[in-house]
């Protein structure tokens, strides 16, 4: 059910206002179990990836442009310590594996608040399992905020 407010503004529009903007995002790559996947998640070569395009995520935590400004900040490490060209894809390798652990624990989050938010009235009807969930998604919280909110580069 909408609240008032939100359908007298829904109805206020013209349908020519009203744009569709479709939200996706994409699975951790560790839930591969590709060993070169493993060994070197976003680069290949002298090409790595960063950002949404390495680690899309929903954006109700407003963590895609955090994890893409840690990603920077690896990348600029990682390959600080290049001396010649041939290191380049050894540097992007490392920056690949440091930093995937962190974003796909960071997308898992983003993926549960995003299921959370769309699923939660239906979530709640579940008996014992809902109130369950709800509970340690509770308790889990200054845990989790303090991940996301420390920066890990």
């Amino acid at each position: 059910e909408w609240d008032p407010f939100a359908l007298e503004l829904i109805n206020a529009s013209s349908e020519a206002d009203i744009k569709r903007r479709d939200l996706y995002d994409g699975a951790p790559l560790l839930a591969t179990l590709d060993p070169q996947r493993l060994l070197s998640p976003w680069a290949k070569g002298p090409v790595a990836l960063c950002g949404d395009a390495a680690h899309p995520m929903m954006p109700n935590l407003g963590q895609g442009g955090c994890q893409s400004t840690e990603d920077g900040y690896r990348l600029g490490e990682e390959l600080a310590s290049v001396t010649h060209t041939r290191h380049v894809p050894g540097a992007l390798g490392k920056y690949s594996r440091v930093r995937v652990i962190r974003t796909a624990i960071v997308q898992g989050f983003a993926q549960l608040g995003s299921d959370l938010l769309v699923d939660f009235d239906l979530m709640m009807t579940i008996p014992l399992l809902g109130p369950f969930f709800l509970t340690m998604t509770q308790l889990s919280m200054p845990w989790i905020l303090r991940f996301l909110y420390t920066p890990e580069f």
